[in-house]
Parts: C-alpha cells; sequence; structure tokens
C-alpha cells in the first residue's frame, strides 16, 4: 500500500448526528464490524458514540468507503480522555502536491462540516489519542508545513 497523507480533525465532545452522518455518507455499512479493521468495531462505536473514552481507532478500508477513488481510509478514533477524532486518509499516488492540495480540500470540508476548530494533515500516522497529544501532533503538522 502507498504511503498517505492523514487529515484529523477533533471534537472536544462527541457530537453523534454529525459523527453518524459523515460515516453513513462515507463508510458502506458502517454500523457492522466487517465495515473496519476491527472484529469489535460495532462495539466500540457504540461505546464512543455514547461518549465513553476507550483509546481505540477504527480504520474503514478503501473497499468499504463510498469515494474510494479519493481515500484510502476513514478513520474514527475515540481518545483516552474525551470527545472524537475523525480522519480520512488521502493516497500520495499520483504526485506529492496533487495529494497535499486534495487533503487540504478534505481538511476544509471537514472543519466546516463538523464546526471544528482544529484540524491538520501530517504524513501517515495514527491520530493522537489524548488532547495533549493533540497539540504536539497538531504543532509538529503546522511547524513541518511552515518550514516545507
Amino acid at each position: 500500500m502507498a504511503p498517505c497523507l492523514d487529515v484529523y480533525i477533533r471534537l472536544p465532545r462527541v457530537d453523534r448526528g454529525l459523527v453518524e452522518d459523515f460515516l453513513e455518507a462515507h463508510v458502506q455499512g458502517w454500523r457492522e464490524s466487517a465495515a473496519w479493521l476491527s472484529d469489535a468495531a460495532a462495539e466500540i462505536l457504540e461505546a464512543g458514540l455514547s461518549g465513553v473514552p476507550s483509546g481505540e481507532t477504527l480504520y474503514a478500508p478503501s473497499r468499504r468507503l463510498r469515494r474510494s477513488d479519493e481515500l484510502d481510509f476513514v478513520m474514527v478514533a475515540f481518545p483516552r480522555d474525551e470527545g472524537v477524532v475523525v480522519g480520512v486518509s488521502v493516497d500520495l499516488e499520483p504526485g506529492e502536491d496533487a495529494a497535499m492540495t486534495s487533503a487540504e480540500e478534505w481538511l476544509a470540508r471537514l472543519l466546516e462540516q463538523f464546526g471544528a476548530t482544529q484540524g491538520f494533515v501530517q504524513a501517515e500516522e495514527p491520530p493522537p489519542l489524548t488532547e495533549a497529544e493533540w497539540h504536539a501532533e497538531m504543532t509538529r503538522a503546522l511547524a513541518s508545513r511552515s518550514l516545507g
């Protein structure tokens, strides 16, 4: 599998309706564990969407995505402290500039859709699972963009 750019936004509190709408739009059969790379996905989703922190991240692969031509994965993470992190992976093929443009468009789309105030694009990495990790990763991602 080719490297990706990951796009993440974080909400300080789980908004079940917003997350469900996003998953419905992007992941076929998202309520079923088979849609995710985890056998326990249905239970993780139910707990996470109910606001239970877990430190769990779920990945829906491209074969389950409604827009598989644009994305490699859709991710949803339920941090260990609170909130929710939603993300997508954009393939670096056919070129890094095009992928960065697409990733930035996805970031703008996610920020608007969720009404989020924080988000970033980074090289393929799992999402931050605490607020402190979030701020450290966001700072690192912003610093690397300003240097590049």
